[in-house]
C-alpha cells in the first residue's frame, strides 16, 4: 500500500500496516469504491463551485468529474486509482468505468507483482 504524497510531488511512501490512507473524509468517492469493491463516478453538483468541490476531495481545482476504480489483486484491495476530468470534458459514463476497471486490474497486478518480488 502506498500513500499519496502531500505538499510537493514525489514518490509514494509505503503505509505501515496497510489499509487505505485516511486522509479522505467519509463519503469520499475513493472510499466508496473500496467499500463497494467497484468503480464510483462523481461530478460536481449543478449549484456547486467546482473548485470547492475539488478541494474538498483533495483533487486539482479544475476537476469537475471523477471516476475511482479499485486496485484489486489476488482477492486483496491494494488501493484506488482516480481518473479526473475538467469542465471541458463530459462526465464519465459506464463504458469509461468498464475501461477504468481493466486499467485498474492491470495496475493492481503490476503493483502486487512488484511488492511480492521485493527482497
Amino acid at each position: 500500500m502506498a500513500a499519496t504524497p502531500s505538499g510537493e510531488p514525489g514518490p509514494c511512501l509505503p503505509v505501515a500496516g496497510g489499509g487505505v490512507p485516511l486522509r479522505y473524509t467519509a463519503g469520499h468517492p475513493a472510499l466508496q469504491a473500496v467499500a463497494r469493491t467497484g468503480s464510483v463516478r462523481a461530478s460536481a453538483g449543478a449549484g456547486q463551485e467546482a473548485g470547492v468541490w475539488a478541494a474538498e476531495r483533495q483533487w486539482p481545482g479544475d476537476s469537475v468529474h471523477a471516476l475511482c476504480a479499485v486496485l484489486r489483486s489476488r482477492g486483496r484491495t491494494l488501493g484506488v486509482v482516480t481518473f479526473l476530468r475538467s469542465a471541458h470534458r463530459t462526465a464519465f459514463e459506464r463504458p469509461d468505468a468498464a475501461y477504468a476497471e481493466t486499467v485498474a486490474a492491470r495496475v493492481a497486478g503490476a503493483v502486487d507483482l512488484a511488492v511480492t518480488k521485493r527482497p
